[in-house]
């Protein structure tokens, strides 16, 4: 799969102690009408059960300028809890080129993933930050 260049994305979720937040690059717009997107969530990742209990989720899609961050939200050393906790509330990733807010409607198994489908509540698209983050090759690279 490595071999297939996707978007990279910031799933968030969570409040206070429980707020976390991941890179992912397996998300999928499943629904015009309704409008609903599919993220893929490791069955063992903190980002699991938080999502499961608190039914909701923020997707922000990188740009090519925040490479770092990707990297950050995919280390062990992400901040977590309260110190992720004003910006899980706030919901905001400057120069992403999108965020999604959205609310848990279904979870289905796939093997050590969940597949987390997700009723798109609110879309903040921004006007021109630069093209987007993709990953292809095991790397993250500008378009």
């Amino acid at each position: 799969m490595r071999l297939f260049p996707t978007g990279v994305a910031l799933l968030s979720t969570g409040e206070g102690d429980r707020a976390t937040a991941m890179t992912i690059n397996a998300l999928m717009s499943v629904s015009l009408t309704p409008p609903q997107l599919l993220v893929s969530v490791l069955c063992s990742s903190r980002a699991h059960a938080v999502l499961e209990d608190c039914r909701a989720f923020s997707v922000h899609f990188l740009g090519d300028r925040q490479k770092h961050m990707a990297e950050l939200f995919s280390s062990a050393s992400k901040p977590q809890g309260r110190d992720l906790a004003e910006f899980i509330e706030r919901q905001v990733v400057p120069d992403s080129t999108a965020r999604l807010t959205c609310s848990l409607r279904s979870v289905y198994p796939g093997g050590d993933h969940s597949l987390f489908l997700g009723h798109v509540d609110f879309v903040e698209a921004a006007v021109s930050v630069g093209g987007p983050l993709l990953f292809h090759g095991g790397a993250l690279r500008g378009f």
